[in-house]
């Protein structure tokens, strides 16, 4: 009855292995397999002969899979023809190395297999070990595992258990302790004793989970082992560490990145540029996500056609081209300021019967199409023109005001913003007295603030908390995504129309021939910015990051006396060059230290073979440790016990280590045999009567009352003589 009651908690444990296992594979038969689980238990509890209990669960085996297939009788011709074909072609199919090819009924087969031996495992655990430790462990990392890397929630099966699974660790040491004390309990005792340690778990366990948690204090490992693994796009949510690069799920921003220097594309040009790729226009106050604002969202462009779009251009007198090389494919188009028009290659063209773009008109994102299908173009060359803006034009008064229901939703702001953001707008342009003014105003404020760049230990809102105004008020640190969601937020609060961007920025030089410079952009370039709309002017990019130059283009028509206009003059005329140079000279802030995670993997990717050979050999020595333990096992209970000193308090445990060492090399105690006539057992193998004589000690110290009387010493010397004399 006891070990019935065992199973049925096994039996529980292993239907929360089961279930995620079959959600996450859409595998049915639930039931019939819990069947053959607890057919598997019942052989267990009853001790059938393993010639029996093979039969029948080969048996079960071969009814469901004929049955589930095929819809055949086991008992019939063609079912058990149909067992005979499926296992000769696997069995082939395993030996000739072709593990992709066997067919389901035989990973079916496999899989009760391993049901099976994992309840053989479990009983001898239960039955000879007296734990259950090792299978509960196994448990909680595979629940976990699976709830934190799919979509399994694993929280409710975490929690029971881990309750099932205290319950009977408490009543397996029990039972242990009353096995090795060689007595019996009515079973009214037995719940006596345990009834206190169930009671505490049980305590402790609704303490757990009805009492409020703190926030966690270090960032989530999770994400970045994802992206860095090639799960997701390495946004995880905004929480925790991300890795950075371009991704398309932007609806909770914040938490720390790590840098990735992997290349994502290759790009000729005159000087560097801003990548664009897309635009975002509602802010939700965890992020940034694209409102729908007509049924067709889209438009179709021929190569070499004028790409019409919000973006102004240049003359074609002033036109270049940028060469595109993608190492990481995209199927998107990067798209330069003032870009006119995509051209690809003649050779480029010979694979596809007709390639177009197709660009969303409320993201602006230019996709390649060919063959009804998106592409993911390898090479292809963008014709830019950027527009040169008066800067007097800039800075005259609107001729025509802004008109709130056309730009409703690059005007958008949650309800739940608070007003301090906009109080805080309102501030910063007081003075100001145009739209650009404002903008500029704006722009420019973080850099005179107290703000800083940061990638480690950027915060992340909590449930009630704006992204914005966490960033503003309480941290100023953090990276483009905070400084650039921040001016499109307070642009907005003041009645200017802004949209937030991302894409890539800048690179790195890698060649300067033929005319061109070879740019080297990687996942550490990806960016996020902000387009304005100036009226009379149209959509302005800015850029509010520190330490990142903005790249307009700006013709400087007019003269100012205003001394706070010459400063901006002198900004706007810096060269994008003698920009970056400042940025390359200022101090780095800690997103140059090293994180842990980051040189961890790093250090994989770089060294992989010798990170496979060593756990190959650590997966080896462990091996061979564990089938030599009998041997290695007892010298090492010799050498940890040598130097310490046999008393009152531990001399229990070393007789126990005795008997554990002797188990090892041979010397198992049976069921119901006394501890006298083990010892006297020993004794006539190893030609002494030293084991009698420890043991006779022992059960007078368990036992007795003349403790005091014990020569410790001398016990100590005969138990380093019984485990070296079974040693040699």
């Amino acid at each position: 009855m006891e070990l019935a009651l065992y199973y049925i908690v096994v039996f529980f444990i292993l239907q929360e292995w089961l279930i995620p296992i079959l959600e996450l594979t859409k595998t049915g038969h639930m039931e019939l397999i819990l069947l053959f689980i607890g057919v598997c238990l019942i052989i267990s509890l009853f001790n059938v002969h393993f010639i029996i209990s093979w039969i029948i669960k080969l048996a079960y085996i071969a009814w469901f899979i004929t049955d589930v297939y095929e819809d055949l009788s086991i008992l019939s011709t063609d079912g058990l023809l149909f067992l005979l074909s499926e296992m000769h072609y696997n069995i082939v199919t395993v030996f000739s190395g072709r593990w992709l090819e066997i067919t389901d009924p035989f990973r079916t087969f496999l899989f009760f297999i391993l049901i099976w031996m994992l309840i053989y495992l479990i009983h001898y655990w239960i039955t000879i070990r007296k734990t259950i430790f090792y299978f509960l462990v196994l448990t909680i990392f595979f629940i976990a595992t699976l709830d934190t890397f799919t979509e399994y929630d694993g929280n409710y099966a975490m929690i029971k258990i881990v309750l099932l699974g205290l319950i009977m660790t408490v009543f397996l040491y029990v039972k242990g302790l009353i096995v090795q004390a060689g007595i019996t309990l009515q079973w009214h005792k037995y719940v006596k004793l345990v009834m206190p340690t169930i009671l505490i778990i049980g305590l402790v366990s609704i303490l757990g989970i009805t009492l409020p948690k703190s926030e966690p204090i270090w960032p989530d490992p999770v994400p970045f082992i994802k992206s860095a693994t090639g799960q997701g796009d390495g946004v995880e949510g905004g929480n925790g560490v991300s890795k950075v690069g371009y991704g398309t799920n932007d609806s909770r921003l914040g938490g720390a990145f790590v840098a990735d220097d992997t290349v994502v594309f290759l790009a000729q040009a005159d000087s560097k540029q801003y990548w664009r790729v897309e635009t975002k226009d509602t802010y939700t106050s965890k992020g940034w996500e694209q409102s729908v604002t007509t049924p067709t969202e889209s438009v179709y462009f021929n190569l070499n056609e004028d790409i019409n779009y919000s973006i102004p251009t240049g003359t074609d007198e002033s036109a270049k081209v940028a060469h595109i090389t993608q190492i990481n494919p995209f199927d998107f188009i990067m798209q330069p300021y003032g870009m006119k028009r995509v051209e690809l290659n003649p050779d480029d063209l010979e694979n596809h019967s007709e390639i177009g773009l197709i660009m969303n008109t409320n993201t602006e994102k230019i996709y390649p199409y060919g063959d009804n299908k998106i592409l993911k173009l390898e090479r292809y060359s963008v014709v830019y023109s950027k527009p040169s803006l008066l800067y007097s034009q800039l800075q005259s008064e609107p001729s025509v005001p802004i008109d709130p229901i056309v730009f409703e939703p690059y005007l958008q702001l949650p309800d739940t913003l608070p007003d301090r953001v906009v109080d805080l707008a309102n501030d910063v342009v007081r003075s100001a007295k145009t739209p650009y003014q404002k903008a500029r105003a704006i722009e420019s404020y973080f850099a005179r603030s107290g703000f800083r760049y940061e990638t480690d230990d950027v915060a992340i809102p909590t449930a009630g908390q704006d992204y914005v105004d966490q960033f503003l008020f309480e941290t100023k640190l953090g990276y483009c995504d905070n400084f650039s969601t921040s001016m499109v937020v307070m642009l907005r609060s003041v009645g200017i129309p802004a949209r937030w961007v991302k894409g890539f920025m800048g690179g790195e030089i890698v060649d300067t021939s033929g005319g061109l410079k070879t740019y080297e952009v990687t996942n550490n370039n990806a960016h996020s910015w902000v387009e304005a709309y100036i009226p009379d002017v149209g959509w302005v990019n800015f850029e509010p990051t520190i330490g990142f130059s903005n790249m307009r283009s700006i013709e400087f028509d007019i003269e100012t006396t205003n001394p706070e206009d010459e400063l901006v003059l002198e900004e706007e005329e810096r060269t994008v060059e003698e920009l970056e140079r400042e940025r390359e000279q200022q101090p780095t802030t800690k997103e140059n230290n090293s994180n842990f995670f980051v040189d961890f993997i790093d250090m994989i990717n770089k060294n992989h073979i010798l990170f496979v050979v060593i756990n190959l050999s650590i997966l080896v020595a462990g091996i061979l440790l564990l089938i030599s333990r009998k041997k290695w096992l007892p010298k090492l209970y010799v050498f940890m016990n040598r130097n310490k000193p046999m008393d009152e308090t531990n001399f229990e445990t070393m007789f126990t280590k005795l008997l554990k060492a002797l188990e090892f090399k041979g010397f198992k105690r049976k069921h119901d045999q006394t501890l006298q006539s083990f010892a006297k057992e020993v004794d006539s193998v190893l030609g002494t009567k030293k084991m009698s004589e420890i043991t006779h000690i022992y059960e007078q110290f368990i036992y007795g009352k003349q403790q005091e009387e014990i020569d410790f010493n001398k016990m100590k010397e005969i138990w380093e003589f019984l485990i070296n004399r079974r040693i040699s």
